[in-house]
């Protein structure tokens, strides 16, 4: 028998297993796509792509080995290959180019260094409040000694 929330059933629903087979394994391929995204899984995509074409016409121009020599020294690029490399080169150092009225915004970005100087500090007045005994707040009176038994 399995404890259900609230219910206790003699067995789960039908197709409960499943659908937490499938949810692991949506999860664990949702995170894999991202780890691949971020190690530039789709410049690797479309660099087997290239690296497969010129594979395909190097070796029937000069054989299997002296083809996949030129394929992979880097020698003899093709032009997707240089596509690859100049979007690699600005992904990883240029910034984008502004739009045409974004040069207006420039010129409201202050140019100088504005300094902000630490908070002083500054003695409060002592706070009085009207009506009570300073003397009792600084235990002024002491308790009767011996302490008072209670009546029995």
């Amino acid at each position: 028998m399995i404890l259900w929330p609230g219910i206790l059933l003699e067995r789960p629903p039908a197709g409960f297993y499943c659908i937490r087979v499938l949810k692991r394994f949506f999860q664990l391929l949702l995170v894999s796509l991202g780890c691949l995204h971020l190690a530039g899984g789709p410049y690797l995509l479309v660099q087997s792509i290239a690296w497969a074409g010129m594979l395909v016409r190097y070796t029937q121009q000069d054989g299997l080995l002296k083809g996949t020599i030129d394929t992979f020294s880097g020698d003899k690029p093709c032009a997707l290959c240089c596509k690859i490399a100049d979007s690699k080169r600005h992904d990883r150092g240029e910034t984008p180019a502004l739009p045409a009225g974004a040069t207006k915004l420039l010129e409201l970005i202050p140019v100088t260094v504005v300094t902000v100087s630490p908070p002083r500090f500054t003695a409060a007045p002592a706070v009085t409040f009207a009506g009570l005994d300073p003397a009792l707040d600084e235990g002024g009176q002491s308790p009767p000694v011996p302490p008072p038994r209670a009546a029995a």
